[in-house]
């Protein structure tokens, strides 16, 4: 079950010995600049082979990084489309959004004799893309001009959206810089970044920013970067524009501080980039084709799609070439993630797809004797999509490698070789193995994982009757069709399908704009300040707010509270968590607290009413590890 040590064991011990191992085979200079890793609080580890780990961890919030540049995937296709495209346009390096376009030129003078050569003139010999002019007997002088094609669209430089800036969310134009102008999270009147401004030079500092010329009010925002010299410190002083777009807008607006986000939702306002539409590339990467589809087209394809249209390209000079990248896209599709498409922002990924994401790269990896780690790679998966899963680790177990997964999902477990169940409970009461053997002897060992296998759930007698609706009208993010659906309120809702199939589209992405007050938590790990340990965000009793609770059981809130749960867990937990919500539903909240956000959700609740309970799940697991129960209807 949940916290009873598996990931204790499988990562933090027989994977993190593995890795430490293998570090210390570095030199100390190399090591100087890895982590340094303790050894395992473990008496005796025999055996270890290269352990690799495939976790959940999201990945990174680049936005210059998509599906396709974490998997090699649009590594191969700008191979592809250099040597195919018509017409050519150059290397590889021409088709990447993250390479601009590079043009220059000069001149080298080689002495011989003690004479110096004059430069070319008109009509002269070309050498090497520029012009040359010898005299015999004497130096050489070589004018080269050197043009490098890259990919970038030149508009957005690869980023695929332009924005448009409110300068009227920038400052206060009835206050001057001393009074506290800029309005910018962080720019105070006497911080350092409004110094910067007020001390330039460039304009009076106690002057309002509405009786500026035009000269300053152009120096004030869009000044090109210039070095000054303030307190006796040479610093580079640029306008307030651009020096927003780079801290700000340059980044990825989900993966900030939820000031900040609302700041940058103000000010800006994002749209595809009018010269590229969005695909971030320059205007001869999109025309070089091949069979009328550029590398555009290709990577803004459903992979399946794209993994079909591949198989038509029959030309026998790249034939290793299609074979390896086809084998990566049909790899995509076995493991569930046909509907992806490779211009896909690797940000917006969830946890499982960026798992199942980084495990692409391994299934056509040629390394054999290796141990894969993998952290429940069946979550939020279908179970047609589980038994895809089941096949690709199979074919890694096959190729002689060891496969260790740490998986709750019974589907899984009963392909297994070999299974070590831990517990009997979890936290203080876990930590032991209870069972070692094979699936037959798991069911007869009267373990809560054994139980399990061995129950077939069975379904409600009775069901809740709603208590109103939220209308949901011809919803097109997405994959979505012109979708239209009444999400019932004061009941259990589950949403479920295939992945890819619209429900995280259809719940987190519709729904909030439908009806603001709907409050969603997801399984975003908990960030803030780390001296704030998980035991403090559970010790609530002492908090004044149970008289907020409603009055008496069935009292109808108006604010549902919408919860992500992708998770696969253990069997009893989600039996016992499923009567317990079942029980409370319309009349007790669950409510996730953000340990940074711990004071706006105390003043959340002083003004607003009790939520309503909306679950959304994408199998009929229930996990509910992070989230607090914060009063109890009495």
């Amino acid at each position: 079950m949940s916290g009873s040590g598996k990931s204790s064991l499988v990562f933090e011990t027989i994977a993190a010995e593995s890795q430490r191992m293998i570090n210390e085979t570095y030199s100390a200079f190399v090591q100087g600049f890895m982590p340094t890793l303790a050894r395992p609080d473990v008496d005796v580890l025999r055996g270890l082979t290269t352990a690799i780990i495939v976790d959940q961890e999201r990945m990174g919030a680049n936005v210059r990084s998509t599906v396709g540049t974490v998997t090699d995937a649009n590594a191969f296709l700008r191979i592809l489309f250099s040597r195919l495209g018509q017409p050519h346009i150059g290397g590889p390096q021409a088709f990447s959004f993250n390479i601009p376009s590079v043009r220059g030129s000069g001149t080298i003078t080689i002495e011989r004799g003690g004479r110096t050569v004059r430069p070319a003139e008109d009509g002269e010999r070309r050498h090497y893309g520029g012009s040359v002019a010898i005299e015999h007997g004497a130096g050489r002088t070589e004018v080269r001009t050197f043009t490098l094609a890259g990919g970038m669209c030149p508009r957005c430089e690869g980023m695929g959206s332009v924005s448009d800036v409110d300068l009227t969310q920038l400052y206060d134009e009835t206050k001057s810089l001393a009074e506290g102008a800029i309005t910018i999270p962080g720019y105070t009147a006497d911080g350092w970044s409004t110094r910067m401004f007020s001390e330039s030079g460039f304009f009076d500092p106690h002057k309002p920013i509405r009786d500026y010329s035009k000269t300053e009010l152009h120096d004030f925002l869009y000044k090109d970067p210039v070095k000054v010299r303030i307190n006796g410190i040479n610093l580079t002083y640029e306008g307030l524009v651009p020096k927003v777009q780079k801290s700000f807008l340059s980044k990825d607006v989900d993966a900030m501080q939820p000031h900040i986000r609302a700041f940058v939702e103000r000010v800006a306002t994002f749209r595809d980039c009018p010269d590229c539409g969005g695909t971030r590339l320059s205007e001869g990467a999109r025309s070089s084709k091949i069979k009328g589809i550029s590398i555009a087209d290709a990577c803004a394809m459903q992979i399946s799609d794209l993994a079909d249209w591949l198989r038509g390209l029959a030309e026998p000079s790249v034939a290793p070439l299609l074979a390896t990248l086809q084998h990566d896209l049909d790899a995509f599709v076995e493991i569930g993630l046909g509907y992806l498409s490779l211009d896909r922002p690797s940000g917006t990924l969830s946890g499982g797809e960026a798992q199942r994401t980084r495990m692409i790269r391994h299934f056509g990896s040629s390394l054999t004797d290796v141990t894969y780690v993998f952290d429940e790679p069946t979550i939020g998966l279908h179970a047609h999509d589980v038994e895809q899963m089941n096949a690709l680790l199979r074919r890694l177990r096959d190729k002689g490698n060891t496969v260790l997964v740490v998986e709750h999902d019974p589907a899984v477990i009963r392909v297994a070789d070999h299974v070590v169940d831990m517990g009997p409970g979890a936290g203080p009461h876990g930590g032991t193995i209870v069972y070692e053997g094979t699936v037959d002897g798991l069911i007869a060992s009267g373990t809560a994982t054994g139980r399990y296998l061995d129950v077939r759930l069975t379904l409600k007698s009775e069901t809740r009757t709603r208590r109103g609706s939220i209308p949901i009208r011809n919803a097109r993010l997405h994959n979505l069709r012109d979708v239209s659906v009444d999400v019932p309120i004061g009941v259990l809702v589950a949403v479920t399908g295939v992945a890819g199939s619209g429900k995280s589209s259809l719940i987190h992405g519709c729904l909030p704009r439908t009806d603001p007050s709907v409050i969603e938590i997801d399984q975003t790990a908990i960030r803030g300040w780390r001296l704030w340990p998980p035991r403090r965000v559970g010790s609530l009793p002492a908090l004044p707010i149970p008289h907020r609770m409603p009055p008496a059981r069935g009292a109808l809130p108006r604010h549902p509270v919408v919860l992500r749960l992708d998770a696969d867990r253990a069997a009893d937990l989600q039996l016992r968590l499923a009567d317990r919500i079942t029980a409370f539903a319309g009349s007790m909240p669950f409510v996730y607290l953000h340990a940074a956000a711990f004071g706006a959700w105390m003043r959340f609740f002083e003004k607003a009413p009790w939520p309503t309970l909306t679950l959304l799940v994408s199998l009929e697991a229930i996990f509910l590890s992070t989230f607090v129960m914060i009063g109890q209807n009495r």
